[in-house]
């Protein structure tokens, strides 16, 4: 029994390790994403991103000599989600500041647990509804986002979270999903056929967010870059939620705030203020306390 709780306590802190990584990289692809967004659609961005990730994924395999599993009909539910998320995040990075784009996203927590509740059937603790909601009130702090100043743009992320919300969800719900490399190597040509199909239909009606513009050869290495740190952020989120429940993980998508002001600051000139710092304090103060009430719950 004692050896059971320890298993499960080493697979949900391995859950959370992998989570922790994946936020802290992820702001790292989206501030790519926002400066190739100035000369290439974000459509096309996201096929390029997945594109990469699906030849990626398949020389990893190669290298690690872990075969690809078969194609599985889930997998095509989720390649729609995340794709949908993507797009919609990178045209939200199109017109808001990187901070702004993020701190919107940071509903998806919020659905996720109720998602997780409604349709898994998980169990939530009042612990985790506080972790969730303190946060969010750290990650407004740090933004203060106002409709008014960015209109309809400001839609863009909560759209995208809500479809990455789905996909989170679709892979809990999911009985077999295969490995890590094998799902994200599927899920990635689903994206990827679906959006071709989405570029098509952009660029027979000539609309610009969803065309294929001329790729500048100076910019192939940054694409490379994006390529490369989707993949390894998306291994790392799958692999969380093989190993920890979604509703865990929730609150340990607001660290990424950190990474994206860090890089505000650095790349777009977003000076961080007092009401940042706070923001940050109370963001990691949440994510401590969900470890420590998760370390709780597994010794118990």
């Amino acid at each position: 029994m004692k050896t059971d709780i320890l298993q499960q306590s080493k697979s949900v802190n391995k859950g959370m390790l992998f989570m922790l990584l994946a936020v802290l990289l992820l702001p790292f692809t989206d501030a790519i994403a926002k400066y190739l967004s100035t000369s290439l659609s974000p459509t096309q961005i996201a096929w390029i991103r997945f594109f990469m990730q699906v030849v990626f994924i398949f020389l990893i395999s190669l290298f690690v000599k872990q075969k690809i599993q078969k194609f599985r009909f889930s997998y095509i539910f989720l390649g729609l989600f995340v794709s949908l998320t993507i797009i919609l995040l990178f045209w939200g990075l199109r017109y808001l500041p990187l901070a702004n784009n993020i701190a919107l996203f940071f509903i998806e927590p919020m659905v996720l647990t109720i998602l997780s509740v409604i349709f898994l059937k998980e169990k939530i603790f009042y612990n985790h509804i506080i972790a969730v909601l303190i946060g969010l009130v750290g990650t407004f702090i740090i933004i203060r986002p106002n409709f008014s100043l960015y209109g309809i743009a400001s839609f863009l992320p909560i759209a995208s979270a809500i479809c990455y919300a789905l996909y989170l969800m679709s892979i809990r719900m999911a009985s077999n999903l295969g490995n890590s490399i094998s799902l994200q190597f599927w899920v990635g040509v689903v994206a990827t056929i679906f959006l071709s199909i989405v570029i098509l239909f952009g660029e027979s009606f000539n609309i610009e967010v969803f065309s294929f513009h001329k790729i500048d050869s100076s910019i192939w290495w940054i694409l490379l870059i994006l390529g490369i740190g989707t993949t390894i952020v998306q291994l790392l989120v799958s692999s969380a939620f093989f190993h920890a429940k979604a509703s865990t993980l929730a609150s340990f998508q607001y660290l990424e705030i950190i990474s994206a002001t860090i890089l505000g600051w650095l790349m777009f000139n977003e000076i961080p203020d007092k009401f940042t710092i706070l923001g940050a304090l109370i963001v990691i103060f949440a994510g401590i306390y969900l470890v420590r009430h998760e370390r709780r719950v597994n010794k118990g």
